[in-house]
């Protein structure tokens, strides 16, 4: 499956929700490519210093829809996408190679207007590729303000599904970048990592009801 993460704008956490989820496939022995096609190539500056040599990043700041990118994606269980946080040409590309877009959003209306912008652009996109799927994922969230715990509700409108997972915000997930370990390997027995194999396997079940249709 060739899922993106997908936001329209920066601060939703997309590119460590990517690398963290990407580590946690691997753990469950998942063979995943992690392609980075964000031009602040976060992820792959993290892979030119990580010792995690499983998971794999390949580095295509504009990738295109051909008959490479096919062959390549059939070696892997999972190929992750980090897109830009744009509406430009390449975010629009990523989503018709894609089979399934994840669409990290953080609590507040101003993320929840340029949502629902984004998911004008998938709408579109659906309709030249029907199974094309996608999902919301609350992410940096604090549970603590009214904000956070009301946030569901209010995504809700949006006729999207939402994973039951919700990503707080955490330190954790910032010593990810500065230790180049993904969360798994950093704090095994974490918060932040029961949070983020949550999020895999509600993908990974995702992925087997694509699959059954």
């Amino acid at each position: 499956m060739i899922i993106s993460v997908v936001s329209a704008k920066g601060g939703t956490g997309k590119s460590t929700i990517t690398l963290n989820l990407a580590g946690i496939l691997c753990s469950l022995n998942q063979k995943v490519l992690v392609v980075d096609a964000d031009p602040q190539g976060s992820i792959a500056q993290w892979s030119e210093k990580t010792a995690q040599k499983e998971l794999e990043v390949l580095v295509e700041a504009s990738p295109a829809d051909n008959k490479k990118l096919g062959k390549i994606a059939k070696k892997y269980d999972y190929v992750l996408f980090d897109t830009p946080p744009t509406f430009r040409k390449r975010i629009r590309t990523v989503m018709s190679l894609a089979d399934m877009l994840i669409v990290p959003v953080c609590p507040g209306m101003a993320d929840l207007w340029s949502t629902e912008k984004l998911l004008e652009v998938f709408f579109e996109e659906k309709k030249k590729k029907a199974r094309l799927d996608a999902r919301l994922l609350i992410s940096r969230v604090d549970r603590r303000t009214r904000q956070g715990r009301e946030f569901r509700d209010q995504l809700e409108r949006l006729s999207i599904p939402i994973f039951m997972t919700e990503i707080p915000q955490r330190a954790v997930y910032n010593d990810v970048w500065l230790r180049c370990m993904t969360i798994d390997r950093l704090q095994p027995r974490g918060e932040g990592v029961k949070e983020i194999r949550s999020l895999a396997q509600e993908v990974m079940i995702w992925t087997a009801q694509k699959w059954l249709r």
